[in-house]
């Protein structure tokens, strides 16, 4: 499959210049909009696409209506995500909203499938815009918006990029990714990006409680070693929310104190700026690390905040 030749058209739009933790207190006090620069849409394009996609993830595709959005999971034989995104309903076939750094990856193994359901793909990812909507109405002219499954007051939008610049006129406030970030991080949810893929099996992630998994579905690509971690257990890691007075990077570990000695907890997935300036951060701790003193890379003090949702499943 050729290279994507997709261009990022968010360089297009105003800049956003106040803090980081100016725009987290924004996210707190007013409704706001987040043009998601990381975020592309691929288009699988046919009358057949929703059933091959049902064949091979994670949720119950065929049976998503119009105007819902569905949080789904690509896997492979092992269990393992390699694909983590948004599902919709589009009048050419579905739109799969995912990390631009996967969405080679996704297009080249779903294509695998495609001669046999007549599907075809496209990347619009230079065409349709992807917002993050937090606390705005639930209609905006020329946007078509889907609430996020199991949160409140925050939904997914999508649009012409000609009319994402409109909306910096609007009586919303524009902030950046990196304070959308935060709110995924309040909602405990994650998209995963290239270089976390294949990593974790879905429960270390918390996908069951997200509803991104469904298990009552029929089989797809490593569906016998998910239900064998939900039915066996076995889980030793998970994914957690942490706050903390340092900076904590994606990709940076997290130390956990044991008996006064220094070893490895887990690792940062997600991280951002709080309205105290804070960061808080999501990372895949050890279970056993959980009740010790937690330090950054830079030995700066961690604290767990508790998840919105308990860690059982939830069926859509």
């Amino acid at each position: 499959m050729e290279a994507s030749t997709s261009t990022n058209r968010h360089t297009e739009l105003p800049a956003i210049e106040i803090s980081l933790q100016e725009q987290a207190r924004k996210l707190g006090t007013t409704s706001t909009f987040s043009p998601l620069a990381r975020m592309g849409v691929l288009l699988i394009k046919g009358d057949m696409a929703a059933k091959m996609l049902h064949g091979q993830a994670s949720q119950k595709i065929e049976d998503l209506p119009e105007g819902e959005l569905r949080l789904s999971l690509l896997t492979s034989p092992k269990g393992r995500p390699y694909a983590t995104f948004y599902v919709v309903r589009h009048p050419e076939g579905l739109l799969l909203l995912l990390p631009r750094s996967t969405l080679e990856t996704t297009q080249t193994n779903l294509s695998k499938f495609a001669p046999l359901y007549r599907c075809t793909f496209e990347d619009r990812s230079d065409e349709i815009a992807v917002i993050g909507f937090n606390h705005a109405d639930a209609t905006a002219e020329h946007v078509n918006i889907f609430a996020l499954p199991g949160v409140t007051g925050r939904s997914i939008g999508l649009c012409s990029f000609e009319t994402l610049k409109t909306l910096f006129d609007n009586t919303l406030t524009p902030v950046s990714e990196a304070a959308w970030n935060l709110t995924q991080i309040e909602n405990g949810q994650i998209l995963l990006e290239q270089s976390h893929t294949d990593q974790f099996i879905p429960q270390m992630l918390n996908y069951q409680a997200t509803g991104a998994i469904s298990f009552k579905k029929g089989c797809y690509t490593g569906q016998e070693i998910i239900a064998r971690a939900q039915y066996r257990g076995g889980v030793k890691k998970r994914l957690q929310r942490l706050v903390g007075d340092g900076e904590a990077k994606v990709g940076d570990k997290v130390i956990c104190l044991m008996e006064g000695d220094k070893t490895e907890a887990g690792e940062v997935l997600l991280s951002a700026i709080n309205a105290e300036g804070k960061t808080e951060l999501l990372a895949v701790l050890k279970d056993n690390t959980l009740e010790e003193p937690l330090l950054t890379a830079d030995d700066q003090p961690l604290t767990l905040i508790e998840l919105p949702y308990g860690l059982e499943k939830q069926e859509i």
